[in-house]
């Protein structure tokens, strides 16, 4: 069997965010191990070269940049239908992007920006490579510890007195709670949904507000980076689902962050309304 054959039959490790801090550990390490990876990025220039240093640095020449827009639904889409193109089955689905914003933005499908990206356009980014899954898959999200100082609004994902952290922290709430629903719909498929927990991994976001100053902030960023990087790769190699991995080698079952039964059932109704239409489009 030939070079080229051999490589459509690998798998791919989708990495969204893949050339951040963290993310770009991750894509190194896997890359390291020989797997086939998509660098799933909204800036495609810079994906593709680090996608170029990471091939002469790890030898590794399945490496695929993919443009990839999370700040609206049709950009979920269009990266999708490339990815559809490579023709491969998904191994894992690694949600590493994240974004954060000073001031309200709307989006082009009028919901916050913030919310668009870190919540639901990550979950119809799941929800469009689901059928592409080989058996015994992966879904990874990134969840972050501002969640344990907000709750979730009846009114999410709408977001009223907007606050940079604040809505941050929801918009992670919520990926993390509406992972609870996917694991439980997604085991009869053999396909894992966790979440990974990597702590304070970017000091800029920190800066953003003082809402963080009571955090240890001892390790330097590339400390913090591989540490997150760590706990995604240990994630990605668990048989487990419904959980949240954390650095130390500890993890937490996910429905531990349950609190508010009505809430939490309202945000998986609203969620699987807003995502139907546009799944039903693809």
């Amino acid at each position: 069997m030939n070079e080229n054959n051999t490589q459509a039959q690998k798998p791919l490790y989708i990495i969204t965010g893949a050339t951040d801090a963290m993310g770009s550990m991750i894509t190194q390490q896997l890359a390291e191990q020989g797997k086939a990876v998509v660098m799933a990025c909204y800036n495609i220039e810079r994906a593709r070269t680090l996608a170029q240093e990471l091939t002469i640095k790890t030898l590794n020449k399945d490496i695929t940049p993919l443009h990839l827009d999370l700040g609206s639904f049709e950009g979920v889409k269009n990266f999708v239908r490339d990815l559809k193109a490579l023709n491969r089955p998904v191994a894992a689905l690694v949600n590493n992007a994240s974004y954060i914003s000073r001031h309200s933005e709307k989006s082009p499908d009028g919901y916050e920006k913030l919310v668009q990206v870190n919540f639901l356009s990550t979950v119809l980014l799941t929800l469009l490579v689901k059928p592409l899954m080989q058996e015994d898959a992966g879904v990874i999200y990134s969840t972050s510890l501002s969640r344990h100082l907000v709750s979730l609004p009846y009114e999410f994902p709408a977001v009223n007195n907007f606050m940079p952290i604040a809505a941050f922290a929801q918009s992670k709430l919520a990926l993390s709670l509406f992972s609870i629903y996917l694991s439980t719909v997604l085991r009869a498929q053999r396909i894992r949904v966790n979440s990974v927990d990597p702590g304070l991994i970017n000091l800029s976001l920190v800066r953003v507000n003082r809402f963080f100053d009571r955090f240890d902030l001892h390790m330097d960023s590339h400390n913090r980076s591989e540490s997150g990087a760590k706990v995604v790769m240990r994630a990605i190699k668990s048989s487990d689902t419904g959980f949240i991995f954390k650095s130390g080698n500890k993890q937490i079952k996910t429905t531990s962050l349950l609190k508010n039964r009505e809430v939490f059932i309202k945000l998986c109704n609203d969620t699987m309304r807003i995502m139907k239409k546009h799944i039903d489009e693809q």
